[in-house]
């Protein structure tokens, strides 16, 4: 039960279209109507939105509603907007003005180091692990595995940025190392997590972060 799922929808002037892989083919959808492959190219007939194949997926073309090409294929998804809403976007495609110093900002507002878990801070956490539509994965700050000395005295770490895990009663099936930063404090002293996002990083070490997840039927 760990199905995983590629699916992008938009949603462009009040028109949702959905793009996502089923068997060998790319699956279109324009207002939950699928629209057949051998019917592409389409051209909205109110919206200047046309849905054309390319390559091995599909494009979809909106450039005035800001969207140059959206590309979706059953391992890759790229979005190319146009040149006047530089520094318009936000989210995970940054505000596209060419700007690279901030340009791993999370949704907190820090700032982090790499781009892995730059795009993990963007993830949508599930709500229950029952609802087979969502990653059934949250964020949340993990603990160093091992104690390290810190300013002569033996301390225990807790991660400054948020890292993926299964929900409670799912069990990682997919996972990947990526570096965050972690706030240390003596072994024997109590730590709050509430602020932990606002602390200053001691270290930075890796942690694992699960990518995908499966469930028991009796998950909470």
């Amino acid at each position: 039960d760990h199905i995983e799922q590629n699916h992008i929808n938009m949603n462009i002037a009040d028109i949702d279209i959905d793009l996502y892989p089923k068997n060998t083919d790319v699956i279109v959808k324009v207002n939950g109507m699928e629209i057949p492959i051998n019917n592409l190219p389409y051209q909205h007939p109110t919206a200047k939105i046309q849905i054309r194949p390319k390559g091995e997926g599909i494009s979809v073309y909106a450039p005035s509603h800001g969207i140059n090409e959206v590309y979706f294929d059953r391992n890759s998804w790229k979005v190319k907007v146009v040149d006047w809403m530089k520094g318009q976007t936000c989210g995970l495609c940054g505000h596209a003005d060419g700007e690279v110093r901030q340009e791993y900002r999370t949704p907190s507002g820090r700032m982090t180091k790499n781009a892995v878990s730059y795009a993990h801070s963007w993830v949508l956490p599930a709500e229950s692990c029952r609802d087979t539509t969502e990653c059934r994965m949250k964020l949340e700050s993990v603990q160093l595995e091992r104690q390290v000395n810190v300013h002569g005295r033996e301390s225990r770490c807790h991660s400054v940025e948020p890292v993926l895990r299964c929900l409670p009663g799912c069990f990682p099936v997919r996972t990947t190392a990526v570096t965050v930063g972690f706030h240390c404090i003596p072994a024997d002293s109590a730590l709050s997590l509430h602020n932990i996002y606002d602390s200053s990083a001691d270290l930075r070490e890796t942690a694992e972060a699960h990518l995908a997840c499966g469930c028991t039927a009796q998950c909470a």
